[in-house]
């Protein structure tokens, strides 16, 4: 499978009539995604869903894709209601992944959401941004990062961690690193910082039964070239191919100034 250094596309639905979506609907998202592949790929599909890239006793699954953007939208009690044009972003950091999820979509021509079937007005390639070690990203889709720690029974639990703890750039650190060797078939030293730009935003979903949190915002993460890469193709952070981690490049920056950071925060 080709790895080149990654792809992303945007998919534009049309939504119409209006359409509430519940607050799960990342599970609806990934079941198109799967379905794209399973009809692009199979066997790329079964290896992503059933294997995953194995990295000692982890599994990684090189994909991430964003939360729905579409053009009206507003929270109701039973969800979240859309309507109109809408993009969605894929991304993975392996480019044959990328091409059967493009085969699927384009050949099927339309995506189940719940019990509706929203046409696919089109997909396009998204340009790669120009790369720096010090990137200004923002959230697609909230980014979840968590650790285990004692129970006080013998055993241990997942705690979800909050940007400024830590351990936080810690474990996104070492995320990026195994998925880099899990995809890539090599180490990549180094360590990424991440300063978030204001006060990130709390988001609660309910993916598979389970409550996880992430977040969302503006941050500005420096560190080697290709973990940042690693991070905008594969996402950052952890449960990616379940929808959570995927971010925009907004900028590339010089490296070490303060006031490049204070600009960004006030812009």
């Amino acid at each position: 499978m080709p790895l080149g250094s990654g792809m992303r596309i945007r998919v534009d639905l049309l939504i119409e009539p209006a359409l509430v979506l519940p607050w799960h609907y990342l599970d609806w998202l990934r079941g198109v995604v799967y379905q794209a592949l399973w009809r692009g790929a199979p066997r790329v599909a079964t290896r992503l869903h059933d294997e995953g890239w194995v990295l000692g006793s982890r599994q990684y699954k090189p994909l991430t894709y964003s939360l729905l953007q579409a053009a009206r939208a507003r929270a109701t009690p039973g969800g979240l209601l859309v309507e109109g044009r809408t993009g969605w972003w894929i991304s993975s950091p392996l480019v044959g992944v990328m091409e059967a999820v493009v085969t699927g979509l384009v050949s099927e021509g339309q995506v189940r959401l719940g019990q509706r079937l929203v046409p696919v007005m089109g997909v396009e390639v998204v340009p790669p941004p120009a790369w720096a070690e010090r990137m200004v990203f923002t959230t697609l889709s909230p980014l979840c990062v968590s650790t285990a720690e004692s129970d006080g029974q013998g055993g241990l639990r997942k705690r979800f961690l909050q940007p400024g703890e830590a351990d936080f750039d810690r474990v996104v650190s070492e995320n990026l690193r195994r998925k880099a060797e899990a995809f890539l078939g090599r180490s990549v030293e180094g360590e990424v910082v991440v300063r978030w730009q204001g006060r990130p935003q709390s988001r609660l979903f309910l993916v598979s039964g389970m409550q996880v949190r992430g977040w969302q915002g503006t941050f500005v993460a420096e560190g080697p070239v290709e973990l940042l890469q690693m991070g905008y193709n594969a996402g950052f952070g952890e449960r990616t191919a379940q929808g959570f981690g995927m971010v925009a490049a907004v900028a590339a920056m010089a490296s070490g100034s303060e006031e490049d950071d204070e600009r960004h925060r006030a812009g």
